[in-house]
């Protein structure tokens, strides 16, 4: 007779493997995902505003759109550029460029209400 083995490519859960790998705790944490969370809302957000408080027309709002996505890509490529840098504290820290974005999509959105 064969005998089976069942092997199976999902790893145990084992305390100290939980203890040696971080979670999503730890990845949340980081200062590139929280900015890229926070450019996500900031353009999800100026769009819906746009869109649907301002009654921007959607011939107008689609090209500004695609420039708007540059922008906030071009932000998110440079944030993890700056803190692999020597600079200040000030300039690494997600908060100032989080606020920017938050500050970037207001200024836009008061340019389009006046």
């Amino acid at each position: 007779m064969i005998k089976r083995t069942c092997s199976s490519s999902v790893p145990t859960f084992s305390p100290e493997r939980e203890k040696k790998e971080p979670g999503i705790g730890h990845s949340l944490g980081d200062g590139r995902i929280r900015f890229a969370l926070t450019a996500g809302a900031c353009l999800f957000a100026l769009v819906i505003v746009l869109k649907n408080i301002l009654y921007v027309p959607e011939s107008r709002l689609l090209p500004d759109i695609v420039v708007y996505i540059g922008i906030y890509t071009g932000f998110s490529l440079v944030y993890p550029v700056t803190i692999h840098e020597r600079h200040s504290r000030k300039i690494n820290n997600p908060a100032v460029w989080s606020a920017l974005l938050v500050i970037l999509t207001l200024a836009i959105i008061v340019f389009y209400a006046l």
